[in-house]
């Protein structure tokens, strides 16, 4: 069998969400692979739901809902999503599902309003986290 299975694993996995500014859907198969590698986010409020350090969540599927101070307004909100393929382990994936996004929102570009300079210093900085 080495890398793949003997007949593919077509059973998938869907998850659905919105707020009043996005609506997104995901799928999710894990195919010929011997087990799932992929791994996704969906955050529809990151700054309600990261914004604050001490909040966590257990599956790689975030949804976001109210921060402590309520949802961020409409016109200010930022959303994240994210796919990560685990090119032959599932591990890294599994790690990035869970954490890119909150090391995203963590980072001091992220406070300024500086998001592409928050992607950045987020992705260097779980390079960093997974070199630990």
């Amino acid at each position: 069998m080495g890398q793949t299975l003997s007949q593919p694993i077509v059973k998938k996995e869907s998850d659905e969400g919105e707020d009043e500014c996005v609506v997104y859907g995901l799928s999710a198969m894990q195919g010929w692979r011997i087990a799932m590698e992929d791994a996704h986010a969906a955050v529809l409020d990151l700054q309600a739901k990261y914004t604050d350090l001490d909040r966590s969540t257990s599956s790689s599927s975030h949804r976001a809902g109210a921060g402590a101070g309520g949802p961020t307004p409409a016109d200010k909100r930022l959303s994240f999503f994210g796919v990560y393929d685990g090119h032959g382990g599932e591990q890294m994936a599994l790690y990035a599902g869970e954490n890119v996004h909150r090391i995203v929102a963590r980072q001091e570009s992220f406070a300024r309003g500086d998001i592409e300079q928050a992607l950045r210093d987020g992705f260097l900085a779980t390079d960093r986290a997974i070199l630990e």
